[in-house]
């Protein structure tokens, strides 16, 4: 794989920065922009491994989750907690003002799936990413990805308050 120069690098970042930030902090509770240099500062140490054009945001994506994981892992040995770790950063869904009783229910849904559920289609629905992306993102199969989207999706559609929203309709 060809290794990405200091130009390309640039239009990489500028491509791409504003939805790495966006992406971050809907998830991090911290200081969103340093984790959004971290993310830049490995993708340049690691530019021989950018997979293709098409894939570098996903990419990036998935250098975020990983740095934002290890920065809840770090916080919960600051604190002293014990026990087992969640899997994801995973604040409450936000509920938008505007969106009333039907944003209410779909949030508290959402908070009723499984962590990498509400992953799966918060890159899905929130970064728009595709099979393929979410793939390079969660670092599993592309296959693998078109099913967890899938069942998550299933999942969502089967919660009792989805189905009665969709019923008032």
């Amino acid at each position: 794989m060809r290794v990405i120069d200091a130009a390309e690098f640039e239009e990489l970042y500028a491509a791409t920065a504003r939805d790495v930030l966006a992406y971050v902090r809907r998830r991090s509770g911290g200081d969103a922009e340093d984790v959004v240099a971290e993310v830049y500062a490995v993708a340049w140490r690691r530019r021989a491994d950018l997979p293709g054009p098409a894939l570098r945001r996903a990419w990036l994506f998935g250098v975020a989750r990983t740095l934002l994981k290890a920065e809840q892992r770090r916080r919960a040995r600051e604190l002293g907690l014990v026990g087992e770790l969640a899997d994801d950063p995973e604040p409450t869904v936000p509920v938008p003002a505007e969106g009333g009783r039907a944003a209410k229910i779909v949030a508290g849904a959402l908070e009723r799936l499984a962590p990498n559920d509400r992953e799966v289609l918060r890159l899905a629905a929130w970064e728009g990413l595709t099979s393929p992306e979410l793939a390079v993102a969660l670092g599993i199969r592309p296959g693998t990805a078109r099913v967890r989207l899938h069942r998550a999706r299933r999942t969502l559609a089967e919660d009792p308050e989805i189905q009665a929203l969709v019923a008032e309709s």
